[in-house]
């Protein structure tokens, strides 16, 4: 363990002896004014990205930053109603002054910043499409884990197995082609599983940037398809200390959720820390009864047994802001303790779906996850460049349990466990930007990751392994004009896996025969790759933006792709490995054309990816000889295409009535079967209506009422042995407002969804298998309770 720890030891030190060198300087002030487009003063928010520091305009519009060490920074100024501005300044040992004219807008979107890690620029230096969504979306549409709060956009799907498990599916892809990034560093939780959801609070989010399209030349292997950054909440002022409180209630499932968050800056020493409480029920389904491996099993007042769950979170974050930077210490846990559906775990039994007289008992089969991470941000103003390092150490342990005979599995060392898993993971990442004033910035920098992974229990599914990778890249945007932003960078990259074998013991009638099966060989491998893209942006007329994004991308083949031979019984599937596979390679063109008026915004974002030996799991044509699994499904590689697009719409139809519309449609096709690749979204449209009414009384404050609408076509084009799935109808309504009492804004909301308790199908979930539909109607209360303590 010490040799994997030297490498990050080196860093500190040089962090340290960074800090200690910077910590004396030049002080220098800058000033601005904010207005509007009649020159009518705003109190606007003025935030500067590198520092995390924000300040209020004054009710004449001025602002003001004391204290900065000359040098180049991003400024952003965001005010409700207006769209977002930004721009790289200088800051010089001379007078420094900004006046911002913000231009008004009715549309939500436009008063959005992107600030998506490393890059520091504003919306129109992006070539690729962002979406941006902040803490009011996301806890208006938190439903009770973080993937179920983005899915809501376009060309965003997710992946479901019962309650509390959800993963995100961008464009039709998933799994090891996402990258999820908490606070800079990448997500490990064994994500190849379909039934392992994000380790995320959902109450913990506070700024989500969604990266669409390939994202491999900053990000690394597995942003092939896009990457997902979560980032926290601005730091206080200095003197500032705030506290907040969140409760949830979905009726469904009795799901309460509790979340205690405190955030606080004392003399640039800041601090904020949270813990979040959830416990709920099993779940209502509109169904009684399902079929699993062949058998017809009954479902007790359309409640699927053992699905309850009780999850516990937490964070802590400190460490000191100045005006060199800041730096700060991230230490949080993530724990859940989730019931699998016992008619979806080994034989079939009727028994075993008997109501055992508590719908919040959870028993076995069940599935139990810690995910620790530690995070060690940094961003360190170096002259006229700024290093942004950030280090992590991740624990994720993911047990369970089952009864062995149910199985196929007699006494054995491990009692009811049947599956754990263990994994260790070190990353680091190093940036270095360079601002080169109005024509643009430069990126230089790498990524690296060292992965442990140890297995126990009765079954197999994963084998021991270390896995480590790491690349550097270079990346350079350039202004041409005014209106004219190009952008390029290469990325080198390497990665070597080495995998045990695993020889697994042969029972018959319970018993054990003294016999060993290879699941899987000792397996080395190696890979090597260079990938790189290029793009522009365009602005036509300062209401339409012109995107267009050209890369090659990559992605490693994982251990379960390469080694994985067992009952993956959260999928109801055997799955089987291919230590042959060889690495992925990607072509991906994507288009994005936004109209953005003051009561208007439109989108269209077409892409195309054409596929070089593209990595999947299909049905194969026999069954498994594995008790308790039905179909056995195979890691595959073949060519293939991916295509379609997404549409988002906003029109505020008259003051505070605003209408939405959202469209998505993802083609592929497996260019060696001729047929569609399995788990494809289908096309789908969400349409919303929502009423802002206007003051009412000091006391009651910003109510609106919302309704909205989600069809999804029929997926007829299935792989061959998948099972087709109808399409369906949902609604989804609400209210919300805000209550004030001793200056404190108290809010609440009340919405419903499934509305009309429809039976339907989601073609991602692999309950869809069962013939076990989606929740019923589910009726949500939340509430909202923020306190400035200081």
């Amino acid at each position: 363990m010490s040799r994997r720890l030297l490498p990050y030891l080196i860093l500190c030190i040089f962090i340290f002896s960074s800090i200690n060198s910077i910590a004396q300087s030049i002080h220098v002030g800058f000033k601005g004014r904010v207005l509007d487009d009649k020159r009518m003063p705003l109190e606007a928010i003025v935030s500067i990205h590198e520092l995390g520091r924000s300040t209020i305009a004054n009710s004449e519009g001025y602002f003001g930053f004391p204290e900065l060490k000359p040098g180049n920074y991003h400024l952003h100024v965001t005010h409700i109603g207006f769209k977002s501005f930004s721009k790289n300044i200088e800051v010089t040992l001379g007078e420094n002054y900004l006046e911002v004219q913000l231009v008004e807008s009715a549309i939500l979107l436009a008063s959005m910043t992107v600030e998506a890690n490393p890059f520091k620029n504003g919306p129109l230096e992006q070539s690729q499409t962002i979406l941006i969504l902040d803490r009011e979306f996301i806890q208006k549409n938190n439903g009770g884990t973080f993937a179920n709060a983005i899915e809501k956009l376009p060309g965003i799907s997710t992946i479901n197995t019962g309650v509390g498990i959800s993963k995100p599916v961008i464009r039709g892809m998933s799994f090891n082609r996402i990258m999820i990034n908490d606070r800079g560093i990448k997500q490990e939780g064994q994500q190849w599983g379909a039934d392992h959801g994000l380790e995320i609070d959902p109450f913990d989010v506070d700024r989500v940037e969604i990266v669409k399209g390939p994202a491999s030349l900053i990000y690394g292997s597995d942003g092939m398809a896009g990457v997902i950054n979560i980032a926290p909440a601005a730091f206080k002022q200095n003197g500032e200390i705030e506290a907040n409180y969140s409760g949830l209630y979905r009726s469904n499932n009795d799901m309460v959720s509790h979340s205690l968050f405190v955030d606080g800056n004392e003399k640039d020493l800041i601090f904020r820390a949270r813990f979040t409480a959830q416990d709920y029920s099993d779940y209502r389904v509109p169904a009684d009864n399902f079929v699993y491996a062949g058998f017809l099993l009954p479902i007790f007042d359309n409640r699927l047994k053992n699905t309850a769950g009780s999850e516990r979170h937490f964070s802590f974050t400190g460490g000191v802001q100045k005006n060199w930077g800041y730096s700060t210490l991230t230490v949080s846990g993530f724990n859940q303790q989730a019931g699998i559906f016992a008619g979806a775990v080994g034989i079939p039994n009727s028994y075993n779906l008997r109501h055992d007289g508590d719908h919040r008992n959870i028993d076995i089969p069940r599935q139990d996850n810690q995910h620790y991470k530690v995070i060690w941000n940094n961003n360190l103003q170096l002259g006229k460049y700024w290093m942004e390092l950030d280090l992590g150490y991740q624990r994720n342990q993911r047990k369970e349990f089952s009864l062995p005979h149910t199985q196929g599995v007699g006494p054995n060392d491990f009692g009811n466990l049947a599956l754990s898993l263990n994994l260790d993971v070190f990353t680091a990442n190093m940036r270095l930007n360079q601002q080169h004033g109005e024509g643009g910035q430069s990126v230089l920098g790498f990524n690296a990751q060292q992965s442990v992974n140890r297995h126990s229990g009765f079954e197999f599914l994963l084998p021991n392994f270390e896995s480590f990778q790491g690349g550097v890249f270079y990346f350079r945007e350039q202004r041409i004009n005014k209106n004219l932003v190009w952008n390029g960078g290469l990325r080198a990259d390497g990665a070597f896996h080495d995998i045990d074998e695993h020889l697994q013991p042969i029972f018959v009638r319970l018993e054990p025969t003294g016999e060993f099966d290879q699941r899987n060989p000792d397996i080395n491998r190696s890979f090597f790759n260079i990938s790189g893209s290029t793009g522009v942006s365009w602005v036509f007329k300062e209401d339409i933006n012109v995107k267009f994004n050209l890369g090659s991308a990559y992605r490693i083949p994982t251990p379960i792709e390469l080694a994985s031979n067992g009952v993956h019984h959260g999928n109801f599937r055997h799955e089987v490995g291919n230590p042959d596979l060889e690495a992925e390679r990607s072509y991906q063109a994507d288009l994005n054309i936004a109209l953005s008026k003051k009561k208007v915004h439109f989108s269209v974002s077409p892409f195309f990816g054409y596929f070089d030996n593209y990595i999947y799991l299909g049905p194969a044509p026999r069954f498994s000889p594995l008790p308790g699994s039905s179909l056995l499904w195979e890691y595959r590689q073949n060519n293939a295409i991916f295509t379609g697009a997404e549409l988002m719409s906003q029109l505020a139809i008259f003051k505070n009535f605003n209408f939405s519309f959202g469209a998505e449609y993802v083609y592929n096709l497996n260019l060696d079967t001729g047929l569609p690749l399995p788990l494809t979204p289908p096309f789908s449209t969400l349409t919303g209506l929502e009423y802002k009414v206007p003051k009412i009384n000091k006391q009651v404050q910003n109510l609106y009422f919302f309704v909205e609408s989600r069809r999804v076509a029929t997926q007829n084009r299935v792989d061959r042995n998948e099972r087709v799935t109808e399409g369906y109808h949902i609604w989804e309504a609400g209210l919300g407002w805000e209550l004030n009492l001793q200056n404190n804004s108290i809010q609440f909301q009340v919405s419903g969804q499934n509305l009309t308790n429809a039976v339907y199908f989601n073609h991602l979930s692999r309950y869809r298998l069962l013939n076990l539909p989606e929740q019923g109607r589910n009726i949500s209360f939340s509430i909202n309770i923020p306190l400035n303590i200081r």
